[in-house]
């Protein structure tokens, strides 16, 4: 089969082309979408005769499609990529045909007019466009060429100006990131108009714009897009799920009616001219495109609000009311347009964005917005119209990237166990079509997240796709000067220098878990460039200095909020040791990739940097870093990195310990920050204690949370994705297992007890899960272990008794001291 699929003529080539309307005359300027997106509808009819057919059809548009083949919706896309990797996808059609009549349709929403900012009209940041346009290449099995090709650009297709989906940003808050909130106005829809027997003689052709290219095959381009197939599988769309609970704004009980109506399908009836308002709760986070089925009802408006949490003033004083420390009040004062904490208590208010649906009034009809949204609760505003509106079903299909979870993790400490669940679970929800720093939010790809999320989905899924994906994106997004950009896809340009470091990391991760070498020697090009522009921006030292763009390295609080003090003068203790550590990861993927020379030069620049920082940094009277050279200020986090980097000796460690990291005279960290001090912890030989810092995510339990918040003060995203990194701490330390070669194909197992009394989990390997289980029993530790057929094992126990073993079973029992 395989050897067949790559005979198989390649899409794009020489072949399909670019449709639109026809935009250029009078009377066609003044055919629009109402609102500040574009939408068009497009359709194809084709003829089968009783004789069974097959159809593929590679489909791609710009911004966003919906694909039906005889009115059944078969793809969502594309995939988020640029203008120069454009997605296209592959659907396999053939189940959908039948004899007679055949239809092919679209509607395809066009952001490329309107600028992400101003946010009030601005599309998505992570949507990036060129024009609006739709492309399919098809071709009908066994027909012949004349009568079997189904591609945009030949006679055939028809397009008409859409003016029921419209969109709008009323309330945007931080930006506008994730745009394209709707206001459907079903009426101008025209009824069945996917469907092979509508009457389609009013429609008018379609233009075309331009020849359709692979990016493999651009040479002088007609067109401005680089066709590119599909990275990742198509998302997970789940059945239709009910809400937990229905209650009206303040708390009260919506009654027995509404109750019905989500519980089992129980129809309410809102009459003429009534409005009402309920809450429906799913009773966690969950990222899913909201469902309501209604009849009749002509003139009828609903508001859908989406929201993480419900809202209280922040004059409220009560704590267990808020759900969150009162402490934090005054920080929250700094950003006016959150002027409320948040509560899951019923009698907060709901505010966030929204769509507003008007249905037609004809009949049932289903509303399903365009894109996923995330949520706990749903405020639905209803006012009805001159005639009853009955709503016939109220829920909810779960959407994310498909992982299929296997790893596991379990402990003595139940609260540890509940760590884990919520960090899978804030992976989860932060994985669509890229990896998210928030569902709710940005829905922006960062490379500081992806490095921790796009581990703990490899480890725990065996599904590294779309970490691929991810660092070929970021590769995509470099400057001419050689950095990654910090997230991407993006149309609005953010570039901070750390960033690209943490790619770099991920990469090395990357290479670790899967063994793909083919993808690191398509990286390492972009690697090199990132390295160099450090070099190029270094003092006589050799130490990066005075960096240009933005300094943030985590929510600390320094002010400006996560820059480093000192950034702007010279070099700084963080970026310096990241830089360095980098330089060391480089010089590793270098001699994977067979690379020796540049492999010991890279090596000899990271030692020689090393002695330089300790010499800048380091106060023998403070015993810690300085932040920059001559202090005073000192940090949790700059210390976690002189020790991750390697500057800090034993000596220094020892002194350090002392006061790191819980002296209150350090700069707390927020949660980024902690998976450096947790890999800190484990260089100076203290991992034990790693329990004993889990306190705020302990927190974030207590306070009822399924999912972990961006950073100290709660103020924004309750679902993020860099605070799920204890559970690499879960896997890598508690259970000890580390990859010691590329692929899984060495793995080290070093369990530290951390205070527990036993331990165990599976870790997903590219050959097969390793599954490790400790307990200690009467002063006995005693281990189980089974790995792939294949796989060599170094078991380091307890007391530094060391073992090995290859694949298969192993078990041993050590006595404590």
């Amino acid at each position: 089969m395989a050897s067949d699929f790559q005979l198989m003529p390649q899409p794009f080539v020489n072949r399909s082309a670019w449709i639109w309307s026809l935009e250029g005359s009078h009377a066609a300027a003044a055919e629009a979408s109402p609102s500040h997106y574009q939408v068009r509808l497009f359709r194809r009819s084709f003829e089968l005769g009783d004789a069974a057919a097959t159809l593929t059809a590679h489909i791609s548009a710009d911004s966003r499609y919906l694909f039906y083949c005889n009115g059944v919706l078969v793809s969502r896309g594309p995939a988020k990529g640029d203008i120069h990797h454009h997605f296209y996808d592959t659907c396999e059609l053939t189940r959908w045909l039948k004899p007679g009549r055949n239809m092919l349709a679209a509607v395809v929403l066009d952001m490329s007019r309107v600028a992400h900012r101003p946010s009030a009209l601005g599309a998505p940041c992570s949507v990036m466009t060129y024009t609006g346009g739709f492309l399919l290449e098809g071709e009908l099995g066994g027909a012949s060429e004349k009568t079997g090709r189904l591609d945009t650009g030949l006679p055939g297709w028809l397009v008409k100006v859409d003016t029921s989906f419209r969109f709008q940003n009323d309330g945007t808050r931080f930006e506008g990131y994730h745009g394209y909130f709707e206001h459907r106005v079903s009426r101008e829809l025209p009824a069945g108009w996917n469907q092979p027997e509508f009457d389609d003689s009013g429609w008018k052709d379609a233009a075309t714009l331009y020849l359709a290219e692979r990016h493999e095959n651009r040479r002088d381009p007609t067109s401005p897009y680089g066709l590119v197939p599909r990275m990742i599988s198509p998302l997970e769309e789940g059945a239709p799920a009910r809400f937990s609970s229905v209650f009206l704004q303040g708390g009260a009980d919506a009654g027995d009616g509404w109750l019905n109506l989500i519980t089992q399908d129980k129809s309410v009836i809102i009459s003429p001219g009534e409005t009402c308002s309920v809450i429906v709760d799913t009773g966690e986070l969950t990222t899913a495109y909201p469902l309501l089925d209604v009849s009749g009802g002509a003139g009828a408006r609903i508001r859908f609000t989406y929201a993480e949490a419900l809202r209280l003033p922040w004059a409220t004083k009560d704590a267990k009311l808020l759900g969150r420390p009162q402490s934090l009040e005054n920080l929250a004062s700094h950003f006016a347009d959150e002027s409320s904490g948040w509560t899951f208590d019923r009698r907060g208010k709901i505010s966030g964005w929204s769509d507003v649906w008007e249905p037609a009034g004809s009949g049932a009809e289903q509303f399903e917005p365009w894109h996923w949204r995330a949520f706990r609760y749903v405020g639905l505003e209803i006012t009805a119209g001159t005639e009853p509106l009955t709503l016939l079903q109220l829920k909810q299909r779960f959407t994310a990237y498909p992982y299929k979870i296997t790893g596991a993790f379990e402990c003595s400490d139940p609260r540890l166990n509940k760590i884990w669940d919520v960090a899978l679970r804030t992976m989860r929800l932060c994985s669509h079509e890229t990896f998210e720093d928030c569902p709710h939010y940005e829905q922006m790809q960062y490379a500081g997240d992806t490095m921790i999320t796009s581990k703990i989905a490899m480890l725990t899924s065996g599904d590294a796709s779309l970490g691929r994906q991810a660092l070929y994106q970021f590769d995509w997004s470099r400057l001419p000067e050689g950095l990654t950009q910090s997230r991407f896809p993006s149309r609005l340009l953010q570039v901070i220098p750390s960033w690209s470091l943490h790619w770099v990391t991920n990469v090395r991760d990357y290479v670790y878990c899967t063994g793909d070498l083919v993808t690191l020697r398509d990286l390492l090009p972009g690697i090199r460039a990132v390295l160099d522009w450090f070099r190029r921006h270094a003092d006589e030292s050799g130490l990066p200095s005075r960096l240009p763009f933005w300094n943030i390295t985590d929510w600390c609080s320094w002010w400006p909020r996560g820059v480093v003090p000192g950034a702007a003068d010279g070099p700084v203790c963080i970026i310096s040791a990241q830089y360095i550590q980098a330089l060391d990861e480089v010089s590793d993927l270098c001699r994977i990739a067979g690379r020796s020379p540049e492999s010991t030069d890279l090596v000899k620049e990271a030692d020689g940097l090393r002695r330089a920082l300790h010499t800048r940094f380091w106060s023998e009277k403070e015993g810690l870093y300085f932040d920059r050279p001559g202090g005073p200020e000192v940090s949790q986090y700059g210390n976690a990195w002189a020790v991750i980097c390697g500057a800090a000796g034993e000596k220094e460690r020892a002194q350090l310990l002392k006061r790191f990291p819980t002296d209150p005279l350090l700069a707390p960290g927020s949660f980024f920050c902690w998976h450096a001090v947790f890999r800190a912890l484990r260089v100076c030989g203290v991992y034990d204690r790693f329990p004993e810092f889990l306190g705020p995510w302990h927190e974030m339990v207590d306070y009822g949370l399924d999912t972990f918040v961006e950073e100290n003060s709660y103020w924004r995203s309750l679902c993020h994705a860099w605070s799920a990194h204890p559970a690499l701490e879960f896997i890598g330390g508690v259970l000890g297992v580390t990859p010691k070669k590329i692929g899984f194909t060495e793995v080290d197992v070093a369990p530290n007890i951390c205070g527990l009394t036993h331990a165990s989990g599976r870790v997903c390997t590219p050959a097969g899960a390793i599954d490790v289980s400790w307990e200690i029993r009467d002063g006995v530790f005693g281990i189980l272990i089974s790995a792939p057929a294949k796989t060599f094992v170094n078991v380091t126990l307890p007391g530094g008794h060391r073992r090995c073993f290859e694949g298969g079973r192993f078990e041993e029992k050590v006595k404590l001291l």
